[in-house]
This record gives C-alpha cells, structure tokens and sequence, in this order.
C-alpha cells in the first residue's frame, strides 16, 4: 500500500551513480517497470525479464513509453533469458506476483544461474524474506527492497533484514537506494514490514466506522483535516485495490495469529462483488456518482462570520488547544461560550467541571473522544472534538439522533470564531481521528518494543511512505502516553475487542510517566487510568 501523491524523490546534483552495477529485474508490472527506469536513471547496467520473451517485449515497450515527456529513454535492455541475464548479475530484483510457491521457484532458478557474489532482492511488501532466503540457498544473501508505487516519485525504500541477511548486504543495499536519490528505512523480517503493518489498524478502523453508519466521504474528510493525510484511508484502499488490501491482512492473520488482524467482512464482500476500488469504478466510493472529492465537500461544513469570537478554553487539555493562535486569539476568561477540552477522558471531575460552568449561565462545549460522554453529557451541552494542530483547526460534532445528541447553537458559532472546518459524526468510541490515531500509534510502538525497527525509523517511514505531517511515535510524544493510552482503553472497555489492546511498551512508558509526575508534584497524569 502507498500515496498516489506522496513525496517525490530524485538525484541531487553530484549524487553517486550506479555506474558499472548489473541490474536485473524480473516480474515488470508497474513497480517491475518502475524500479527497473530508477536504476537505469543512476547509470546501472539494466535487464528486464519477464514469463515469456513475447511478454518481456511488450512489457518493456511499455516500460519506455511511460517516461516523462522530454526525458530521455531509459537504457533498460530484455534479457535473452533468466539465466543469461543472471549469470553476470551484481543484483536481481524480484517484482512478481505475490505468490510464495511463484516466488520459491523463481529463487531456485536463480541461485542456479547466479554468481557466489550475486545480491538478491524482492520487492514484496508482506511476504518472509526469511522463507525467501531458504528457497535461495544463501540466505546471507537475500533481503528485501520494498519500493512504494511509484517507484520513481516515491522516496522511501524499505529495506528488510531477513534474519541471517549478511550485515554487509545490508550496507550495500542502503548505498544502493542512496544512489538512487531515496531514503532507505531499515527494518528486520516482519510480516508487512513498517508502513503496511503500522497502517493496518487505519485502514481496518475506516472500515469498521462504515459498517457502524459512517460515510465513506466522512471518515477520510476527518483524515484530512484533522489527520492532514494526502489521502483518506478509504480513497487510498480503493485507488491500490480492495483485493491486494484483503489477500494482505489475510497474511497477517495468518501470519500473527492474533485476532487483532482479521479482515474486515465489508472488504471481503466489496472483493466478492467485483467492487475493488477505483479501477473498477466502484469500490468504498462510485467513481461514475460521487468520486471522492465531491464526496468529501458534500459533507464538510466551511467556517462563515462570527460575531462573537470570545471564547474560554479549560479542562485538562486546554494549555494545547490554547498553542493554536487561531483558539488563543480569542481567549477571554469570561466569554459566554467556554470549551471544556478533555480528549480521552470522562472521569467524575470532568463531569462536575462542565456542570459547574453550565450552573453558572455558560455556554459548553466538551472537547473530548472518550466514549463515556455517550450517557454522561449533560443536557444542553454540545459535544465536539477539537483538532488543532495543524495549521486550520478542524472540528468533529458529535451528532447521532438514535443516541439523542444535538448540535447545539453554540457550535455553529465557536466554529466560525476559530475559522475550523467541520464534518458531523456519529457518537462512537474515539469518533473518527482519535479512533484512526491511536490505533495506529498503538501498532507502531508495538513495532519497535518487538524490535522490527526504531522509532526513528518508523516516524521516517510513514512521512516517507505515507506522506503523513508527523511520525505516529511524533505524535505520541506531542500528545503524551497517558492520552493515548485512556483513549485506547475507552475504545477496548466500550468495545470489548482486541483490535484496542494497548501495546504493553505504552501501557510501561504511561505508568513511568505517572511516577514521575507523581514525584515532581505533576498533576498532568494523577487522573491517568493505569
């Protein structure tokens, strides 16, 4: 899976070539293609393979004519075949279809034709590099280069350890991917690797908010404005294919074993009925009614006058909604209109606090994901979610008839007062970001605590890949463990599913945090529900 527009990637001026490297790529799909133009683009030496000469042919006419007008034609050769090509190889790279016993036979071909120094790469996204390296018969030899579609815009190339890849395999492969103007991201063996893995809880959130009664258009609209991904996770499921989505969280059930990772039933019955997304003109969204983005205007309330911009901002959140100058330029102590922030919790403070304001004439507002303020929102209170850190403030209001909430008269107002967009939601546990956000915060620290990668490399991984303003662990740290780990247990307790099961390492890092606000005096974590 990867962003159709995400960050783009070239030579700088001076870079190193690939000069004098024999390059194979064998499987020319479209990333096939793609890798193969890259390589040729630094000065690699590049033949192409594909099943048949005929195949090879027609694939690497293609390959040529899919370059950008005006740029050269990329010195890409067919190869007279797989052992001829492979027989005086620096690297092979692998780009078939994902198929385990595919790929087993192909390898085999290969190490019978390669060199002793003969470098081995696939450019699966889920499949072992481990199994891959058995089936080679040199496993020092093999690892992964995972490209992202497409391959010659996108920067960021994972890199897999397989667990007897030669470190110094390793060290090349990253020269290599240098060479080619992209960030090369380290990982070891892991079903799905970085993006694909720590994306899974985004993608499988979206598609249990829309069996749960929310719009498509709605849940990536939030994406966008209070997330600020490119692309909402239900238009990118669609634009890479509802079928390639679902035979890849069928390999991680299989591969996990853990029930966190089954497959959304919606995805199994949209494959079913030929709905795969965009390709297919039909799949989260109909290509030929309402594509994506008239879907998502359709929904999105824009900002209009306010002739009251007071607002007051307390709770247990307001010192960072208070950092955005579109909130704080309005601060007054004593507006008739006060926003009670407390993003994932619902405690009996809480609940006191608001009635308190309201007993006093004032206008509330509770700023909050936790699925507590379901039955304990007082009447007269509007309820709303507040995401303020990107540059536009972007709000979610909660209004759900069958649960008997209302947007209140004040929202409209507060709304306009700070210039946010809106969409409406329905109240469910963690509504829609902070659904989306945790979830995958909680997967991408479970990645590091069982050593798949750093942290600096799963933040890297997912700006790179994904094209997302900050790294999951980026935003854990701006928004505190304890936070995220109430709004995860909020979603499990309302829910009762594992998909919520906070990641043991988060569950340690709030409990440390307590204990040393609890030294110092903080009162930031006393409320913390450990």
């Amino acid at each position: 899976m990867s962003a159709a527009n995400a960050s783009t990637g070239t030579s700088a001026p001076g870079a190193p070539t690939l000069d004098g490297l024999s390059v194979v790529v064998i499987g020319l799909g479209p990333m096939g293609r793609g890798i193969a133009r890259c390589f040729a683009g630094v000065g690699a030496s590049v033949q192409v393979i594909d099943v048949d000469a005929e195949t090879t042919a027609r694939q690497l006419d293609l390959l040529r004519s899919e370059v950008a007008e005006g740029a050269p034609t990329p010195a890409v050769g067919a190869g007279e075949s797989l052992a001829a090509a492979v027989s005086g190889a620096d690297l092979v790279i692998e780009a078939v279809a994902e198929i385990p016993e595919l790929k087993a036979k192909l390898l085999g071909e290969i190490a019978a034709a390669g060199g002793p120094e003969l470098v081995v790469a696939s450019n699966t996204s889920s499949l072992s590099i481990g199994e891959m390296g058995v089936a080679f018969g040199a496993p020092e030899r093999v690892l992964g280069l995972h490209f992202f579609n497409p391959a010659e815009k996108m920067r960021l190339v994972e890199v897999v350890r397989g667990p007897r890849t030669d470190a110094a395999v390793v060290e090349r492969a990253k020269a290599w991917v240098e060479a080619l103007g992209k960030t090369p991201v380290v990982c070891a063996d892991s079903p799905n690797f970085i993006v694909n893995r720590v994306c899974r809880p985004l993608y499988y959130e979206a598609q249990l908010l829309v069996t749960q009664g929310v719009e498509p258009a709605v849940v990536d609209a939030i994406a966008r404005g209070a997330l600020g991904h490119r692309m909402g996770p239900l238009e990118l499921l669609d634009f890479a294919g509802l079928h390639t989505h679902l035979g890849s969280s069928e390999t991680a059930l299989r591969e996990f074993g853990d029930p966190r990772y089954r497959p959304i039933p919606i995805a199994r019955a949209l494959v079913r009925a030929g709905s795969t997304g965009r390709a297919a003109g039909q799949g989260f969204y109909d290509y030929a009614e309402l594509p994506p983005k008239a879907a998502r205007a359709a929904v999105v309330r824009e900002p209009g006058e306010a002739p009251e911009r007071r607002i007051a901002v307390s709770g247990p959140g307001a010192r960072a909604l208070l950092t955005h100058p579109a909130i704080a330029g309005g601060a007054d102590a004593v507006a008739p209109l006060t926003v009670y922030s407390a993003p994932s919790s619902c405690d009996q403070a809480d609940v006191h606090a608001v009635r308190e304001l309201m007993s006093a004439g004032t206008r509330v507002l509770v700023d909050s994901s936790h699925p507590g303020w379901l039955t304990a929102l007082p009447q007269g209170a509007g309820w709303i979610r507040l995401h303020a850190e990107g540059e536009t403030p972007f709000a979610e209001v909660v209004v759900d008839e069958e649960a008997g909430i209302a947007s209140v008269s004040a929202t409209a107002g507060l709304l306009d007062a700070i210039g946010a967009p809106s969409v409406e939601v329905l109240a469910l546990p963690g509504l829609v970001a902070d659904r989306l956000q945790y979830t995958l915060t909680n997967e991408a620290i479970g990645v590091v605590e069982e050593g798949t990668a750093e942290e600096t490399a799963v933040d890297l991984a997912l700006k790179l890949g994904m094209n997302h303003p900050r790294g999951p662990l980026e935003v854990l740290a701006a928004r505190g463990e304890g936070t995220v780990l109430a709004g995860l247990r909020g979603m499990q307790e309302s829910f009762g599913d594992p998909r919520y099961r906070p990641a043991p390492l988060l569950v340690r890092r709030a409990a440390g945090k307590l204990r040393r606000g609890l030294r110092g005096g903080g009162e930031s974590f006393l409320r913390l529900p450990i």
